[in-house]
């Protein structure tokens, strides 16, 4: 249990030295786009409610998936396609970016 809370914490302080770097901050922002765009479509198209929509926009830039979860029309389907392949680049840009924060704390 130790060794979680001692991993969140340097998560948690790699983010917070990450938000000092330009490249870092413009990542997290078109993540936030990207999400908050995801979430206004689902909404829309699908009815979801704004909660069912970022969760599914999370979990579609993830690649986590769930299958209680899905679009049912056409034209979302397809939307998640694209929204996908773009969104998964940037969801990994900004892991490796939060993860060479976070080692770069650890080894100050």
């Amino acid at each position: 249990m130790r060794s979680l809370a001692l991993g969140l914490k340097r998560l948690c302080l790699g983010f917070w030295h990450g938000l000092r770097d330009p490249e870092f901050q413009a990542i997290v922002f078109l993540l936030a786009v990207a999400v908050l765009t995801g979430s206004i479509f689902y909404h829309w198209t699908e009815g979801w409610s704004w909660l069912d929509s970022a969760y599914f926009s999370v979990v579609a830039l993830t690649t986590v998936g769930d299958a209680n979860l899905g679009p049912s029309t056409g034209l979302s389907k397809i939307f998640t396609m694209g929204f996908s392949l773009a969104g998964i680049g940037l969801a990994l840009a900004f892991l490796s970016r939060l993860g060479s924060y976070r080692d770069r704390e650890e080894r100050d």
